[in-house]
C-alpha cells in the first residue's frame, strides 16, 4: 500500500522513497538532523556558512560519519556520502530549529537529537568526539 502511494506521488512530481526497514528510516533522518541541529546551534551559522567554512565543514563531515557509524552498528543502512550530498541541496540560509531555540533561550531537545549517537557510540565502542563536543558547546552556550 505505501509502496504504491510512493509510486503515485512520484508520478505527479514528488521525490519520495519507500524505506521498508524502520531502523534505516529513523537513522537516516537522524544522520541528517543531528549534525544540522548541532552544527548550526554550536556555530551560530547557517548551512551555507558551515559549508563555506573549512573548519565547520570538516566538523560536519565528522559528525555525519559518527552518526552513520552508530546507525550502521544499530542495523541501519546509511551512507555518509549521501547524507553530505543532501546538505549541498538545502537552501544555504537554512538554520535549525534548535539554533533558533538557543537564541530564544527555549528548552532544547539536545539529548533527544545528539544523545542517541553518543549513547550508541558508547554501546558499540564507536568514538563520537565531534558530536560530544558540539553538544557540550551548545550546553555551555545555552547555560551562559
Amino acid at each position: 500500500m505505501l509502496r504504491s502511494l510512493t509510486e503515485t506521488l512520484g508520478r505527479i512530481g514528488f521525490n519520495c522513497q519507500f524505506i521498508q526497514n524502520e531502523q534505516t528510516l529513523l537513522w537516516n533522518k537522524l544522520c541528517f538532523l543531528a549534525p544540522l541541529a548541532l552544527l548550526t546551534s554550536a556555530s551560530g551559522k547557517s548551512v551555507g556558512e558551515i559549508l563555506a567554512d573549512a573548519e565547520w565543514s570538516q566538523k560536519l563531515k565528522f559528525a555525519v560519519a559518527e552518526a552513520c557509524a552508530v546507525a550502521q552498528a544499530s542495523g541501519a543502512k546509511t551512507c555518509p556520502d549521501q547524507t553530505l550530498a543532501f546538505f549541498e541541496g538545502v537552501p544555504p540560509t537554512m538554520r535549525s530549529s534548535m539554533q533558533k531555540d538557543v537564541i530564544a533561550r527555549r528548552q532544547l531537545e539536545l539529548d533527544a537529537i545528539g544523545g542517541p549517537i553518543v549513547r550508541g557510540g558508547e554501546r558499540f565502542a564507536i568514538d563520537t568526539p565531534v558530536t560530544s563536543s558540539l553538544m557540550s558547546a551548545i550546553r555551555d552556550k545555552s547555560s551562559g
